[in-house]
């Protein structure tokens, strides 16, 4: 079972019968049942888009949905990834939003807490952090160069 993030409630303008209409009925009912699924991992809400990974057939697929315009903007990059339509994997990463949104890690949250945290604190998590996941010293590295 996922870890739930506590949350602060926030609109987020998004809706099934929207996802539908942009998918189209075939590719929707398998959104449904992938957005039901144990494959889709690391969720997360960064402002008004929503990012996760998917265990596909052939991969795992990073997708982004992003409803910051009145309309939404998508990617994944799974093999129909490039299409100009969404594909399941966007769809159900919606679905997946609407039914569980406290399944999602919310990163102003996350930013928020690290803002009342003690530098010592902080340093301490990017140590653990970074044991786990090493390519976050290359980015630190590269962001103080900039």
């Amino acid at each position: 079972m996922p870890e739930s993030s506590p949350s602060y409630h926030r609109a987020f303008p998004l809706s099934a019968p929207q996802l539908e209409a942009a998918a189209g009925g075939h590719t929707y009912r398998q959104a449904v049942r992938y957005a039901q699924s144990a494959h889709v991992t690391d969720q997360l809400r960064i402002g008004a888009a929503l990012t996760a990974r998917f265990h596909g057939t052939r991969g795992i697929y990073s997708t982004r949905l992003d409803v910051s315009d009145r309309s939404f903007q998508f990617e994944c990059n799974c093999p129909l990834g490039g299409s100009r339509d969404p594909c399941k994997h966007v769809i159900a990463l919606g679905l997946a939003w609407l039914e569980h949104p406290e399944t999602f890690q919310d990163l102003d949250v996350t930013l928020a807490r690290l803002a009342h945290m003690s530098k010592s604190d902080v340093l301490t998590l990017i140590r653990q952090a970074a044991q786990s996941l090493p390519e976050l010293i290359r980015l630190l590295n590269r962001r103080r160069r900039e």
